[in-house]
């Protein structure tokens, strides 16, 4: 059956595309909950940095961030991470923060083992800590962008590799976002492993200057996606439908401009979209003009930092630009 249409921006006109409609995804993975996230926003700005830079940023696109994973890993991609319950935002920053993580270490070089971060520690935290959902939403899924990006922060990181960490389940996830939240043994683990610094970003300009500055941005829009890209100059670009499922959390990984300005897109679904440079399996380019057409509707997006601000790539003098 098709979805019921649903404009995604009062008196802006939405275009549609002949489509195969069975290709849309499952709405049941769909767990951000966009109406909500404008006045929590407002209610936790103070908890958020804003988004300047530290010295000289860089200008034009280096090497892709996933690149500085794969030297920490063997040579490889980082693991594929696949949500199977409504706990998309979780996925978003556990995704944008391994990445994050696994630059630092590149850059820095440090040659501590690479760990895959636990997304129902993070999906638990945001859920029912006093300082994110505090137990409000009772039943269901769902969750949100700022309520995750502070867990990282306040909460730190738990490893899926810490000690008594149980296998990733559908049912842990869940488990793990009703009240009290993770276990207390789990909270001790995590502690010590924070993102040290989050910004929002609300412009296109600023989710190129922070992807291209190797902070990767988590991205929560009312999804309208398609499961199947568009090929375009030999890169996967996104198809909006027009047609919203519901409210999805992923990551914004890379920037290139050309052969037209986009962002990588990192999902956590069991999709494939064709690859032709390299780029982690399961995500597609979203376009610029795509991407404002997002920000202009209800959208959250939350640079992160593993210091404290955000350097600019080039003060590390190891990549040009």
């Amino acid at each position: 059956m098709e979805p019921d249409p649903v404009d995604l921006r009062a008196g802006e006109e939405v275009s549609t595309v002949d489509h195969d409609w069975s290709l849309l995804p499952d709405p049941a993975l769909c767990g951000w909950i966009g109406e909500l996230a404008e006045p929590e926003f407002a209610r936790l700005a103070d908890r958020f940095v804003p988004f300047r830079f530290v010295g000289s940023k860089m200008e034009k696109p280096g090497p892709p961030i996933w690149e500085f994973a794969k030297r920490v890993n063997g040579g490889q991609h980082l693991p594929r991470q696949i949500q199977a319950v409504g706990d998309c935002v979780s996925f978003g920053v556990a995704q944008a923060g391994k990445y994050l993580a696994c630059f630092q270490r590149a850059i820095l070089g440090r040659q501590e083992e690479y760990h895959e971060w636990f997304p129902p520690y993070i999906y638990g935290i945001s859920r029912c800590a006093p300082e994110c959902g505090n137990g409000r939403l009772g039943g269901g899924d769902g969750s949100l962008g700022s309520w995750g990006a502070i867990a990282v922060q306040k909460y730190g990181v738990l490893f899926s590799d810490d000690q008594g960490v149980p296998k990733y389940s559908g049912s842990v996830a869940r488990q793990w976002g009703r009240n009290p939240g993770p276990p207390a043994d789990m909270k001790a683990l995590a502690r010590d492993n924070p993102v040290k610094s989050a910004a929002r970003v609300t412009t296109v300009d600023e989710v190129r200057d922070a992807l291209m500055n190797y902070c990767p941005c988590t991205f929560a829009c009312a999804w309208s996606y398609s499961n199947e890209a568009k090929v375009e100059k030999d890169r996967a670009a996104l198809v909006d439908t027009g047609r919203v499922v519901g409210g999805h959390q992923v990551c914004l990984l890379d920037w290139r401009d050309d052969p037209f300005p986009a962002a990588y897109l990192l999902n956590s679904w069991p999709i494939e979209y064709k690859q032709f440079w390299g780029e982690p399996p399961g995500g597609a380019w979203l376009r610029a003009e795509d991407l404002q057409r997002k920000l202009r509707g209800e959208t959250e997006v939350y640079a992160l930092s593993m210091f404290d601000g955000f350097r600019g790539a080039r003060e590390w003098n190891l990549i040009g630009g």
